[in-house]
């Protein structure tokens, strides 16, 4: 009886240990590392020089449980180097916990720690609010704080943020086996001699040979670099068949999410970089947001030639690149030419801004975690950037060598106001209401009623991944009467419905696609 009552015991706190979330923000993760090595720091200096994927072997205990034999390496550009640059030993990490044992998982199945170090964020907040924000409207990864130890050494408090690896994949998708890209430029690539001129990752195409497409991106396998290629011909040379081959509005969602949040150190900045694309099981490609913590105006490069200013990161366009018909970033231009892509477009960045910006949430949230961290921030005799910086931070530019980081509520407000007043999001837009769906004998109908719409779409699609299929909604004349629509499908069909009027659009649910409408 008693043996029985231990392991039910046992059970249940391995159950009840891999139901959390490992990625819940409410809580501290504390990561421990153990070096046998006495020059750790030295051979991973080495390592980092390399592009290849090589780690030293360190035990890491992670909130209590021990993972031996984890692989371990430094990661990042700027915050690696600046920092190094500096003999400061606050550096970010990549972890394998599983690097040597390929059964070890921490709770949901996540085997990578990626852990960063605050680099140019007095704030300490920037990247889990970004993050935290971006997760409303597109699949992007969960991330929250670490306390990280070095032999039993307080190092310093890191943001630690879930890897875009097979567990994020298969949440999100449905597999992992797809191709895969990385939009990350190696700096050090040199051009192979006949290949045509690219420009970072911004997804111009470069012929059909894939060696051209090397250093500019990341991938592994052949089948990824030839899923690039040809997605970068669909994208520039075929566009009227982009939306069989990439989700238009996880899109859409990305370039809003970084404009409203002046998010620069991506695809609409000066190295068109930070996200992925991942092509699911029926061959489309989904952009996944990447590596937040120069949000909010961290990053102030919208292109080589010079920094912009303050003004500039508050008055940025929500049409940048486009009204320059900027050929160097063609999804931007694609996306945006399409005149029902751009109203959507607009839409969503209405939806961030009314959801976050007009009632104040983001700062109310950057508050709540600075709140959240101040005790291990303080205690964090490594950090970056002094006390002073992080409590002024969120309100006021902050001045950390010779470089100036706005402050997050600074830039906020003021953009706030300027995109307030945007004619495109101040205009009268349609309403949905009253959706609903049935189901008779293979074939769904749908409807809803509108107002101010002149025109209105369903978009949807079978299966929980792939392409939505566009069908026309005929608007009834009696705007007391529900427009009507049948289309071929079954339960568990998934939709979204989009009205638009002249010059913007409504969104019904308004944060599709991570919010849709299901026939039951």
């Amino acid at each position: 009886m008693k043996r029985c009552l231990i392991c039910c015991l046992s059970l249940f706190f391995v159950v009840n240990l891999y139901s959390q979330d490992f990625y819940d923000v409410k809580k501290m993760v504390e990561i421990k590392i153990y070096f046998k090595q006495p020059r750790w720091e030295k051979t991973l200096d080495s390592m980092k020089d390399s592009r290849l994927d090589t780690r030293i072997l360190a035990d890491v205990v992670v909130n209590g449980t021990r993972f031996a034999g984890a692989g371990i390496r430094y990661k990042g550009n700027s915050s690696y180097n600046s920092v190094r640059k500096k003999g400061l030993p606050k550096l970010p990490f990549n972890i394998k916990l599983n690097y040597s044992n390929k059964t070890l998982k921490l709770p949901g199945g996540h085997t990578t720690l990626k852990l960063s170090n605050g680099f140019r964020d007095p704030s300490c907040v920037r990247e889990v609010l970004a993050y935290e924000i971006a997760r409303n409207y597109a699949p992007v990864s969960k991330a929250n704080f670490a306390k990280v130890f070095i032999n039993d050494k307080y190092l310093g408090l890191y943001t630690n943020v879930e890897s875009v690896d097979a567990v994020m994949l298969d949440r999100n998708f449905g597999d992992h086996k797809g191709p895969f890209i990385k939009g990350d430029p190696d700096w050090r690539a040199v051009k192979k001699a006949g290949c045509p001129d690219g420009e970072k990752s911004s997804l111009i195409y470069q012929g059909s040979d894939t060696t051209c497409y090397k250093g500019y991106y990341e991938a592994d396998r052949p089948v990824d670099w030839i899923g690039l290629v040809n997605f970068t011909r669909t994208l520039n040379k075929q566009p009227a068949d982009l939306e069989k081959k990439l989700d238009i509005d996880q899109a859409l969602w990305m370039l809003a999410f970084d404009n409203v949040l002046v998010n620069l150190d991506s695809y609409i900045g000066a190295f068109s970089h930070n996200y992925y694309l991942y092509s699911d099981s029926t061959g489309v490609f989904h952009p996944i947001i990447w590596d937040l913590n120069l949000a909010f105006g961290g990053f102030r490069l919208l292109n080589d030639e010079r920094q912009l200013n303050d003004e500039e990161l508050k008055q940025m366009s929500l049409f940048i690149h486009y009204k320059e018909q900027n050929t160097k970033r063609p999804l931007i231009i694609q996306l945006l030419s399409n005149d029902l892509y751009r109203k959507m477009y607009i839409a969503h960045c209405k939806t961030l801004y009314e959801d976050y910006l007009l009632n104040g949430l983001y700062l109310q949230r950057a508050k709540e975690l600075q709140t959240f961290i101040a005790k291990d921030v303080k205690a964090d005799k490594n950090k970056l950037y002094s006390d002073d910086a992080f409590e002024k931070n969120l309100s006021e530019t902050t001045k950390i060598d010779e470089v100036s980081v706005i402050g997050i509520a600074e830039l906020m407000e003021a953009r706030k106001e300027v995109i307030g007043k945007h004619p495109l999001i101040a205009q009268t837009a349609p309403s949905i209401s009253e959706v609903k769906s049935t189901l008779i004998t293979g074939e769904v109908h749908i409807s809803a009623k509108f107002s101010d719409a002149t025109k209105a779409w369903v978009f949807y699609r079978e299966k929980g991944v792939g392409a939505f299929q566009k069908m026309a909604i005929t608007l009834s004349a009696d705007a007391n009467t529900a427009s009507q629509l049948t289309l071929p499908g079954n339960k568990g069909l998934q939709f979204y419905i989009v009205a638009e009027n002249e010059r913007t659009a409504s969104l019904s649910p308004k944060k599709a696609g991570m919010e849709l409408h299901k026939v039951l």
